[in-house]
């Protein structure tokens, strides 16, 4: 493990918990939370599509539309021109996933070839120019959605940003193809990945999709607006008239939440409450599917620092339940407000 990198890695957090006026635990949940959360949605959808034996065009097509990563406006003109070349585009993909070579001078030229199959494609600018950024571009976000633990969606200037940040001690390779830069990016992120603060608030799997989250907003994030949840309120006595505010944030990881939901619809795709066994789809249709509350068992007061929610620790019940349990001065566990129905 680099101890200059998970030094720097945990000074940045800290600072931006100051910053934003939360714990640390808060900040690491809250980072890119969307950008993270998008990848997990999109990524296992590419991934299928591309592990097909021959390449479904149109449901590659529309994992990849899904994709932030790719949702720059030209990025998405020439992803679109890319995706409806089908007789050309489907087997310049098909060579660059088939037997991906391990060596990094092997995944190099793989990655290089691709990127200029790519540009005679569809990836040209309205002067004429090579669009190769933007070629390199799909082709990471194509290797991260199958290799997760190898690469990270690529734009230079993110990871440059993210890179100089965390005073990172590899430099960016100068006067280089793409495929060395995509291989650098993926290193400098598997090696924070590797850090102990980077596994203490990330531990999730695939570590790469959430670093690839983070570089996209870079190493000054906005301020997140932070989302009462639980139910929990505490009294504040501000100058002048009492005043009940509610300051819960949101201290969990979302990725856990999703874990969870992905886990019950195997064994119940109608994600029935624990409680009452209300179901959102069989009420709403598809208004309501993939629609369920998450209730955390261990109450946020009782976290320490470096403490982490497992999917155990999930409760999955409807809103009504979810109000009954925080309702009046005690919390109640799941089985006891079971039992009252």
């Amino acid at each position: 493990m680099d101890q200059h990198l998970d030094k720097a890695l945990r000074q940045w957090l800290e600072n931006l918990s100051r910053e934003w006026g939360i714990s640390t635990e808060q900040a690491a949940n809250v980072i890119a939370a969307d950008e993270v959360r998008s990848r997990f949605d999109t990524y296992p959808a590419l991934r299928k599509a591309l592990r097909h034996p021959a390449i479904n065009q149109e449901e590659l097509a529309e994992a990849a539309r899904e994709c932030w990563a790719l949702g720059g406006r030209f990025d998405a003109i020439r992803l679109n021109r890319f995706t409806h070349a089908g007789e050309q585009a489907m087997p310049a993909i098909q060579e660059l996933i088939d037997e991906f070579p391990e060596d990094s001078s092997g995944a190099v030229n793989r990655i290089d070839t691709f990127v200029e199959r790519a540009v005679d494609i569809a990836y040209i600018t309205p002067t004429g120019s090579a669009d190769r950024a933007g070629a390199a571009l799909l082709c990471s976000v194509f290797l991260t959605s199958l290799y997760p633990d190898r690469f990270v969606d690529f734009r230079s200037s993110r990871w440059e940003k993210l890179a100089r940040t965390f005073e990172y001690s590899v430099p960016l390779p100068k006067k280089s193809w793409y495929g060395d830069k995509i291989l650098w990016a993926s290193r400098f992120a598997t090696d924070l990945s590797e850090t102990k603060t980077f596994q203490q608030f990330w531990p999730e799997e695939e570590t790469l999709w959430t670093l690839a989250g983070i570089s996209w907003t870079g190493p000054s994030p906005r301020k997140p607006e932070l989302e009462p949840v639980d139910g929990e309120e505490s009294e504040s006595f501000p100058e002048g008239a009492e005043k009940r505010q509610l300051h819960t944030s949101r201290e969990r990881n979302s990725i856990v939440v999703r874990k969870a939901k992905e886990r019950r619809s195997i064994t119940d795709p109608m994600l029935r409450c624990e409680v009452c066994g209300f179901s959102f789809i069989e009420h709403y249709g598809k208004r309501g599917e993939g629609f369920i509350e998450a209730h955390h068992k261990k109450p946020v007061a009782s976290l320490k620092r470096g403490d982490l929610t497992k999917i155990e620790d999930i409760a999955l019940i409807c809103s009504n339940c979810h109000r009954m349990i925080h309702r009046g001065d005690r919390t109640l566990p799941v089985e006891e407000l079971r039992e009252l129905i």
